[in-house]
């Protein structure tokens, strides 16, 4: 036990800040709590300016200080319960700490009150929306008091006095590159000094009269805005497009105001202040006996969101006052925390009044920018940008407790639209809404744009805007310059020479082309570390931490977004024939690996796959549509499949359901790919069941079989005519150890369905030696069938020398050891009784090259083949009803014309 007149060092914190603002006070141990809350306020008279002692909450903790957590920041409700002690005003210290308290831990968080919002009891009290008041001479006297103590001498206005005069820049890299802006988002710890945030990196200059924004949407929206007649501008893209870089670029040259509805992102954390609000407001309704209708929800929002913008505006307005300000403070220095929390008092104030008084200050603060000249210059009729960034995650939240602000019957809102609403009430003739978000949904876009409007139909007025990203390396190129010229001196850019080199850049291009976001952080990265040669790993592990399976539970991954989409709709999928993200990324995928097709291109906006981030829009002769081509996203799409479905049986059902007979027979001709492939590693070639037997035809086809070309974990299956030519398939297998231009080439190649030929061509490697071409011939059918000598022979025909060449004049140079098999795969058939025999050792043509049939029917197909391939055949067959002209050659044109 300690001395009674002992003095303990207590370290406290308050809620939510970084370990490294913590504080020692040193205190009797036999003070009451009460009393130490007192020396807490007084000691820090600037961080509780607006609460009184008794507002104040304590709660014992142990958190250890380590150089790890110093920029951690800790939020008490992340404190599990076993862990922390509410601290009563009565208690001693002593009481709780009867020993002297380690050092170098956290002992005490300092807990503020929440954020006000109107009592339940009282709301009856509260004027209707649309009464007048008599108070609002006294609201004004409210603000005024408010302000006066806000912008009372002391480190806020000193702060914001620098901040005006241009001493408020943003912090520079040190280190060996220096000079690129250094920032954080909330939430996170203070980066290393050495780490840049690009996304402010060269921002447009409003001084400069040539400047102009960099990013092509920046320039979009801002020829919108210009055009002075829209209330309310949408802004839908894929995650990691540049959407932020947009509205930043935007804000640097027209006034306005960002907000960020995110909980650990950029610009002020006010939006979050305003969320915890109205959950404690929803929580005070539900514990309540009183009926509370959806427009008293409606109206506590507006008024919410009043508070939240007049709070901007008064710190915005006084920034306006201060000398100098048209020379130094443009519309890209307004972006910063406020004042929100202390006007947040007065909502109990009637919603008019507040919309008068927001009003006021608005015009206000446009008098003083036109009459000090700030830039850029406004005039009258000018009207502010109100940006709403993360938007997504308002347009989530508390769906049901809010309605439209029209009356249709389908009129139930999540948080976002009361709160776009209140925007709206200080008028439209004065704001411009720009609403953007990742993975906000398009249909949330078209009410938000009409929400409390007098638009009709929104869907005729959205616009669909192109994020372009990294079309090609010569864009990577200049954006990688635009870096270096931000550079302080001569050896900060030599040092980022030497880190981004030019491989460097071709890797970033052909991993990311089509997206901002990840190239970027890639290259902070690179930026921050100064290992010499690390580029590589760097861009790799970016790459990883967005595509690759093992990382799937970090947020931004694919993988992780696939599987919550699976899991979504085993739980809620009701209609079959409705397509998924997942139906279609599966489909998707099969045609990338199986026939060579690296784009996928929607006619029109496919919503889900844009709001999921796996598909970005293009504007293609006037049209907006969806293209899913970017090389990250097929990889994390492939490792899905990987880890969940390597046989693309979930997407050759799919295909199977929903196609005709000969659209099945394409099917089966690359089923068959992964079918080979098991069946050589299970079973010798020369071991296969056939009269006859193989070893007896061709002694040189006895030994271990493998695919040439294939590669676990085979996605890349297949090739066809449209991506080379049947003799530069065989060339780069033959002559290239499977690579074609320094790219992999797919082991199974489609040839052109005219002129007739084989419909599978691969190599097989016979002992590690021997290398020998296959050319199938491939026939499906829905029930048995007898295989005739005129089918069988024109079958045998296609795979067959004078039919090959039709498509490889030389085919026979790139059969080294002289033999190629023909292949005649037909199921389910029996042979004929007239089918013409075996030859039991074929002759050798006069070049010396022998050709070995091998034929395949309901003789052998299922003693060759694994049981749960041929199970799946079977199903495949049998999916759809064929009538008797179904056995004819019909089918073989129709299924190759699907190649084509």
């Amino acid at each position: 036990m300690t001395d009674n007149s002992l003095s303990l060092n207590l370290r406290c914190l308050v809620d939510g800040d970084r370990i490294s603002k913590s504080f020692e006070l040193a205190t009797p141990s036999t003070e009451s709590f009460g009393q130490l809350r007192t020396t807490i306020r007084l000691s820090k008279p600037i961080w509780f300016k607006d609460l009184e002692a008794e507002d104040l909450t304590l709660w014992k903790v142990t958190i250890p200080i380590t150089k790890d957590n110093a920029d951690t920041p800790i939020l008490l409700k992340n404190v599990p319960d076993s862990d922390k002690d509410k601290l009563g005003p009565t208690d001693d210290v002593i009481e709780w700490f009867p020993q002297v308290p380690d050092k170098k831990t956290i002992h005490i968080i300092v807990q503020r009150p929440p954020p006000v919002h109107a009592p339940v009891l009282s709301r009856a009290l509260t004027p209707l929306p649309g009464s007048p008041s008599s108070l609002f001479d006294d609201l004004h006297a409210d603000i005024k008091r408010i302000t006066d103590r806000f912008f009372a001498p002391g480190p806020i206005v000193d702060f914001l006095d620098a901040f005006v005069k241009g001493q408020g820049t943003l912090p520079a890299t040190t280190g060996p590159i220096q000079g690129l802006p250094s920032a954080w988002r909330r939430g996170f710890g203070r980066p290393p000094d050495t780490r840049p945030s690009l996304l402010f990196m060269d921002l447009p200059d409003p001084s400069a009269p040539a400047s102009a924004p960099k990013n092509l949407a920046a320039g979009s929206i801002l020829d919108m805005v210009k055009q002075n007649d829209r209330p309310h501008i949408p802004v839908f893209g894929v995650s990691g497009c540049g959407k932020t870089r947009a509205v930043i670029e935007l804000l640097t040259q027209h006034w306005g105001f960002y907000f960020n509805a995110a909980d650990d992102d950029w610009g002020s954390g006010d939006m979050m202040t305003l969320f915890d609000s109205v959950s404690g407001y929803l929580k005070d309704i539900q514990a309540s006996p009183i009926v509370v209708d959806l427009e008293s929800n409606n109206a506590f929002v507006r008024k919410t969101i009043l508070l939240l913008f007049l709070s901007r505006l008064l710190v915005f307005k006084y920034c306006l006052g201060v000398p100098g300000c048209a020379e130094t403070f443009t519309s890209a220095r307004d972006i910063f925390n406020t004042l929100f929390r202390q006007v947040l008092k007065l909502l109990h104030r009637a919603e008019n009044d507040l919309v008068d008084l927001v009003g006021d200050v608005l015009e206000a603060a446009k008098d003083r920018i036109i009459k000090h000249g700030c830039l850029p210059k406004i005039n009258d009729n000018t009207k502010l940008l109100v940006v709403n960034d993360e938007a997504q995650f308002l347009g989530d939240q508390f769906k049901g407790s809010f309605k439209s602000a029209s009356d249709s019957k389908d009129s139930l809102r999540p948080l976002l639209s009361p709160m776009l609403h209140g925007f709206r009430r200080v008028g439209e003739d004065r704001l411009t809404l720009v609403t953007c978000g990742t993975g906000l949904s398009i249909n949330t876009l078209f009410w938000v744009q009409s929400s409390g409007s007098e638009l009709k139909d929104s869907s005729t007025h959205f616009e669909y805007m192109e994020f372009p990203g990294f079309t090609d390396l010569e864009s990577i190129k200049a954006y990688i310059s635009r870096v270096r010229r931000c550079l302080l001196d001569d050896e900060s850019r030599r040092v980022f020479d030497e880190r981004l080199p030019q491989d460097a850049l071709d890797m970033l291009f052909g991993k990311f082309v089509g997206r901002y976001r990840p190239a970027i952080v890639a290259v902070e990265k690179i930026v921050e570390h100064s290992e010499h040669g690390s580029w590589k790993a760097l861009i790799e592990d970016t790459e990883d931490k967005l595509v690759a399976w093992e990382y799937r539970t970090i947020k931004g991954n694919l993988c992780r977004e696939l599987n919550r989409l699976d899991q979504k709709h085993k739980d809620t999928r009701h209609d079959k024939s409705e397509k998924t993200v997942l139906d279609i990324l599966g489909l998707c995928l099969y045609n990338r690996c199986f026939r060579g097709d690296h784009t996928l291109e929607v006619d029109s906006v496919n919503a889900s796959l844009v709001e999921h981030a796996f598909g970005r829009i293009k504007i293609v002769n006037h049209n907006a549509v969806t293209v899913v081509d970017e090389p990250f996203v097929f990889k994390a799409v492939e490792n899905y499949f990987t880890a969940n479905d390597p046989g693309f049986q979930t997407a050759l059902r799919e295909l199977m359901d929903r196609t005709d007979a000969a659209a099945q027979g394409n099917l089966f001709e690359r089923y068959m790919m992964a079918v080979f492939s098991r069946t050589f590693k299970s079973r010798r070639l020369s071991d296969w069941p056939h009269r006859p037997p193989i070893l007896e035809m061709c002694p040189d086809l006895v030994g271990e079989v493998e695919i040439v070309g294939w590669r676990e974990p085979a996605l890349l299956q297949g090739t066809t005519h449209a991506m080379m030519s049947m003799e530069e398939f065989m060339d780069a297998h033959v002559n290239h150890h499977s690579t074609r231009n320094n790219k992999l080439v797919a082991p199974f190649f489609f040839p052109k369905s005219k002129p007739s030929g084989p419909d599978l061509l691969f190599f097989i490697r016979i002992d590690g030696l021997k290398t020998v071409p296959v050319f199938v011939q491939m026939k499906l059918h829905q029930s048995s069938a007898k295989l005739y000598k005129k089918l069988w022979e024109k079958a045998l025909a296609t795979a067959s020398a004078p039919c090959i060449q039709d498509h490889a004049k030389d085919f026979l140079n790139f059969c080294p050891d002289n033999i190629y098999i023909s292949m005649v795969v037909a199921y389910p058939m029996v042979c004929g009784a007239k089918l013409p025999p075996a030859v039991e050792v074929p002759e050798k043509d006069e070049r010396g090259v022998q050709q070995v049939v091998i034929r395949v029917s309901d003789v052998n197909f299922d003693q060759i083949f694994p049981k749960d391939h041929v199970d799946f055949i079977d199903r495949l067959k049998n999916s759809g009803k064929r009538t008797a002209d179904d056995v004819d050659s019909d089918d073989e044109d129709r299924s190759k014309k699907l190649r084509t």
